[in-house]
């Protein structure tokens, strides 16, 4: 069970958990979460405490967020057929997993990267997802290692590009 000021993970969105209160519509007990990121109170959430799906978790550790950046040379790619990105990025995006995002942004830093090199714009797909995914996966970065979104994503890229190096 969270406690109010308790930060949280819920669908992806880093939450602050402000309260608990009944639902107006099933009585049941609820927790108030407001967006943790930008918060303007103008956004609440509420999401019964008993609440067993995957969309409700902690916010990550230092140790998991470091091991998900050691593990970035083993990440698989997404299937380069530009036929159905979209749908490989829509599978990820639903998930609740920072692997998802993380193999989200690696396949579209290269795929951006190609696309570059052979001068050529980035493709629409691949700016649209990879903002997504950056912005829920730095976001959390941001939180659990108290530093701020350009540097969580900068430490990023700076892995992505290591390996390029290494292979």
């Amino acid at each position: 069970m969270y406690k109010i000021n308790d930060i949280v993970v819920y669908r992806r969105n880093v939450c602050k958990i402000t309260g608990r209160r009944k639902s107006d519509l099933n009585g049941e007990q609820c927790y108030v979460l407001e967006p943790y990121i930008d918060p303007d109170g103008s956004v609440r959430m509420m999401v019964p405490v008993n609440y067993h799906g995957e969309n409700i978790r902690d916010v990550s550790t230092k140790q998991e967020i470091s091991k998900l950046i050691k593990s970035i040379p083993e990440l698989k790619m997404l299937e380069n057929k530009p036929a159905n990105m979209k749908s490989q990025y829509v599978a990820l995006l639903k998930g609740n997993d920072l692997v998802d995002l993380a193999r989200i942004i690696k396949t579209s830093y290269y795929r951006n990267k190609e696309r570059a090199d052979n001068h050529k714009k980035v493709a629409s797909i691949d700016g649209e997802y990879l903002e997504k995914a950056e912005n829920y996966m730095f976001n959390e970065f941001s939180v659990a290692l108290d530093m701020p979104f350009e540097k969580c994503r900068d430490n990023f890229i700076k892995a992505i590009k290591k390996q390029e190096k290494a292979s």
